[in-house]
């Protein structure tokens, strides 16, 4: 059984925003033609240094991430990581693809009540989380409530009909799975 007790996941979503522009951000130095030999040298330096803390943390919070299948944190991570990395991006690739080909096309919150299904495992230990009913083993995108990135999608119930959410959390993953695969990641 898993309890994952962090209950923000607001701030992954921040975070993982964050290693990806600094990243991205190496990579402009990396490619400037304006600095001089010696400033490219100083900020290599420093990109090393924040590139060695910046895995850690990276590897440690992708370990809960990854069950989520979101491809919105598996890209980011593939293009943040240094290669090779904890966790294979071809098999991240892969589950930001199932998650996709599931996403639901209609984006009304309709109340779903997953909790009541024999084929679903209850994560007992989850009772740290806020109160609600949590699933130990991830549901596709359309057996559940429409649910963003910073929001807690093994949840089992919820929703409401009066919502309808806007395309962006899928949108911002499949134009940055297609970035990741022109760059050959």
């Amino acid at each position: 059984m898993i309890a994952i007790c962090d209950t923000d996941d607001s701030d992954d979503e921040l975070a993982y925003l964050s290693y990806f522009n600094l990243v991205y951000a190496f990579h402009t130095i990396n490619l400037s033609k304006k600095l001089s030999l010696k400033q490219k040298e100083n900020a290599q330096l420093i990109i090393k240094n924040l590139n060695e803390y910046m895995q850690i943390g990276l590897d440690l919070s992708h370990k809960y991430k990854q069950m989520e299948k979101s491809p919105f944190y598996n890209l980011i991570y593939c293009y943040v990581s240094n290669q090779p990395s904890l966790f294979d991006c071809e098999s991240l690739s892969n589950d930001g693809i199932w998650y996709m080909q599931r996403f639901p096309l209609e984006l009304i919150n309709w109340p779903q009540f997953n909790s009541q299904r024999l084929d679903i495992e209850i994560n007992e230990p989850a009772s740290c989380l806020p109160p609600g009913i949590y699933s130990l083993n991830l549901l596709p995108p359309d057996e559940r409530t429409v649910k963003k990135w910073s929001s807690g999608v093994f949840d089992l119930d919820g929703g409401d009909a009066s919502l309808e959410d806007d395309p962006t959390i899928f949108l911002i993953s499949y134009w940055g799975m297609k970035y990741l695969h022109l760059l050959g990641i």
